[in-house]
């Protein structure tokens, strides 16, 4: 346990686009969805907050593991989810674009994040990074899946 540089900088690496999102934020919203249950919200919520913060926390932790294959794998997912956030920029920022599939992979927007905090969880060999993920990756796949079911009819 210890803070670290590299604690920091690995969830910053996938909030970042985020924040720009709040800045330049979709165009063409539908007027209405529909929410998924409040489970898969929380689940994505409380997810969220652990993978965000786990890593601060562990630091030290992240920078003392040599570089493996799950580290090259989050670079690459981290890689195509960023060819994502591209994509809806160019698109003109229209919503339906967050949840467009790419080369057939549903909701890469969600998947690719999702995929990133696992492969941390497998990267350090740790069930305390890999169970918030996978609350994550429920509650996120699901509330994505629920909007891009909605965006496509």
């Amino acid at each position: 346990m210890g803070l670290h540089l590299l604690g920091f900088v690995l969830p910053i690496l996938v909030l970042l686009p985020n924040l720009i999102f709040i800045v330049f934020p979709p165009r063409r919203v539908p007027g209405s969805l529909a929410s998924t249950p409040l489970i898969f919200t929380l689940l994505e919520r409380a997810g969220q907050i652990a993978c965000l913060t786990l890593p601060i926390v562990y630091g030290r932790m992240i920078a003392a593991q040599s570089l493996g294959v799950s580290a090259i794998l989050m670079a690459l997912c981290l890689l195509i989810y960023y060819g994502c956030w591209v994509r809806y920029y160019r698109s003109g920022r229209a919503f339906a674009a967050l949840f467009k599939p790419l080369l057939g992979v549903p909701v890469p927007m969600a998947v690719f994040p999702a995929l990133y905090f696992l492969l941390l969880g497998v990267w350090l060999q740790s069930w305390l990074f890999i169970v918030p993920a996978c609350l994550f990756a429920v509650g996120h796949l699901v509330n994505s899946w629920s909007v891009y079911g909605q965006v496509r009819r």
